[in-house]
Formats: C-alpha cells, structure tokens, sequence
C-alpha cells in the first residue's frame, strides 16, 4: 500500500473542544455516520466519548448497532428513523430514532405502548431542505392525535438547514423563523438546529444541541478561513518512479497532457481507487519538499503522475512521501480544484489507504 491517511486524534479532541465552549451553554452531539466521514468509528467515536461527548448521530440503524458496541452509555440517535424493518434492532440496541414521517411516529409509538413506557425520540420537522422531516400539516396532525403523542418521550425538536455554509442567506434566517414558531407547539421539548455549518454561525443557530460532523474532523464548513478549527487528516503517498520526458512526448490514459519541453515525470502511487478524484486530472497539485507541484495527465485507478521538472533530486528518490492534502494543501483546495466538496473527498478515501493514528490523548492518560 502506497498511500497513507494519518489521523491526528489530538487534533480531533481539540476541535471538540473549540466547539463546545463556542456553543456553551448548548451541547455538542458528534455525528460519526459514514464511519466517521471515512477516518474509522472505530478509533473517532471512543476519542470523542474521552474528550466528553455523550451524544451521537448516525445516519443508519446498523451503524448505531456499530456505534453501541463501542460506547454502551452512549446517547445514539439515528436519522434516518425507524421502520418494520429496523424496529427490533432499534429497541434491542436502545437506539434512539428521528422521527421522519407520521409512519415513523406511529410505529414508535405502537411499540412503546407494547413496552409499556414512553420511548425516546426526535421528531424533526422540515423547515426547508424538502429531504425529510414532517412538515407543518404533518405535526399538527401529530399533535392531535393524542394516543401517538403520550407515548413518544421527546427528547428533541429539530431541523437542518440547506445553506448554512454561506453566512448571511436569508434562506437560513427564514428557516430559523419557521422552526421557532413550529417548535412552539411543542413548546417543553429541547431544540436541536445548527449542523456544523449552521451550528458556528452562533448560539441562536445551535439549539439546546448542534450536531457537528465535518468541523470535528478539521473540515471548513463556510468559504472563509477558520483559523481555530485544527487540521485532522493528511494523505501521502509514495514516489513509484521519476523519468525524464522529452518535448511532445505525452502522458497517461487519453493522451490529455503533452510536454511542451523537456521535463521530469513522477509517478505517484494513488489512484481514483484510493478515492483520490478523477477530476483532478490536469487539475490537482501536491507536495513534494515543500514544493507545490501540478498534477499533469489523467488520474489512473492507482496512480497519478507529476511534474516535477523544479524540483530537487533530493526529494525525488522512489519511495519519497508526496502530500495530498497536508500542510500545503488544504482539504478545501482539493476539493475545490475537483468540483466538489470537502465531505465528499473525506467520505471516498478508500479501505485500501493504510491509516496511521497520531497523538491519541486517550493511550496518554491510560
């Protein structure tokens, strides 16, 4: 394996830490789905619970099964709800569901009079994503029907917000209004609103519990700089072979990328395979020494290919780490060079990338 993730727990602690003392006096819930956004729930979610997290979001019931093996005390709430088919599994794990259609509630409501007690829930009410939640016939009728309603322990209201990424839409403001005069229906039930995104834009945006994902793992939610939020991943990869290359000679699949004069070709041992993009051929840039250095050349499944005509020999012996996203270049600039977003590079990086973890506050304190 050519490419390396390297994971700086303490980095990771430390983003907890910046985020529940911004939100203070709201509570910080972590949201771990996609095995926490692709850096291992298997190593994020104990460091977290060390760092203090007591809430958890999942996007589905069998990550929460997942998530309960690893944390027992934990509070673990899953989006996308609860159905026939899920529901033992739910109940068995005391997982707790987010209620996102009146199906939902019933259903949760049916098994909790089986049990004989009020069951925990999220009742999520859209506000204006138009993904899921209840809308406002939905809750209203909800709340009529009485039977459903006493045996639903509510533990939160909540709502996500389409464009929290860009500060100042009005669409986020709009939806703020519309939730806080939904929620006053349920007016005794805590609140649960900003994402990472919605969540740092303030403490009106955050709830009674905002539920972070991509800031935790060092993501920059908005288009400015967040100096205080900590750099967690950087992916490397190894020097395969260095070539000279003559003028006109041309490079990689499809021929897309032709010297114009001589120059130096490194191959680099990461591919689309790795969940390096394909976009980022002819487009990407990486790190060698120090020296920012242009992908030239189709991404291959397993490797790309660099120019590194500037740069020194010394830097340039086959097996020399190459960075990818590190101190040079930001997860945001790849995924702005690719077309995407940051979640999407963090959630592609593949099982076959070794994954080394640095700076784990919980082996020092153990």
């Amino acid at each position: 394996m050519s490419t390396l993730l390297t994971i700086d727990l303490g980095a990771l602690e430390a983003n907890f830490r910046f985020c529940s003392k911004k939100l203070r006096p709201a509570s910080v819930a972590a949201v771990v789905k996609a095995d926490a956004y692709g850096l291992s729930v298997q190593k994020i979610a104990p460091l977290l619970w060390h760092a203090g997290c007591r809430q958890f979001f999942t996007a589905t019931h069998r990550e929460g099964i997942t998530l309960r093996a690893l944390l027992p005390e934990a509070e673990i709430y899953i989006l996308e709800g609860v159905t026939d088919q899920s529901l033992s599994a739910v109940v068995e794990n005391a997982l707790i569901p987010v209620l996102i259609t009146p199906a939902h509630s019933s259903l949760w409501a049916a098994q909790a009079h089986t049990a004989g007690r009020p069951l925990p829930a999220v009742i999520h009410i859209d506000t204006g994503m138009t993904r899921l939640g209840f809308g406002e016939r939905e809750l209203k009728r909800l709340l009529e029907q009485d039977d459903d309603l006493d045996w639903l322990e509510i533990r939160y209201v909540m709502t996500h917000f389409a464009c929290a990424d860009e500060p100042g839409a009005d669409k986020t403001r709009d939806q703020l209004e519309r939730f806080n005069r939904l929620r006053q229906l349920l007016p005794r039930a805590p609140t649960s609103v900003g994402n990472s995104a919605g969540g740092l834009l303030g403490r009106e945006y955050a709830g009674d519990m905002a539920r972070l994902g991509i800031a935790l793992f060092g993501g920059n939610p908005y288009r400015k700089e967040m100096p205080d939020l900590k750099p967690v991943l950087t992916v490397q990869s190894r020097i395969l072979q260095v070539r000279e290359v003559d003028a006109g000679a041309t490079v990689g699949y499809g021929a897309t990328f032709s010297a114009k004069q001589n120059m130096r070709i490194a191959t680099v041992g990461i591919g689309y395979a790795d969940g390096y993009p394909w976009s980022l051929g002819n487009r990407g840039v990486a790190s060698i020494g120090g020296h920012r250095v242009p992908v030239v050349g189709r991404v291959s499944m397993d490797m790309i290919t660099l120019d590194v005509t500037e740069v020194p020999d010394e830097f340039l012996q086959p097996g020399h780490m190459v960075d990818l996203i590190g101190p040079n270049i930001s997860l945001e600039e790849v995924a702005e060079l690719a077309g995407t977003i940051n979640y999407e590079i963090l959630t592609r990086l593949s099982q076959r990338a070794r994954r080394k973890y640095i700076n784990d506050p919980v082996c020092h304190t153990s």
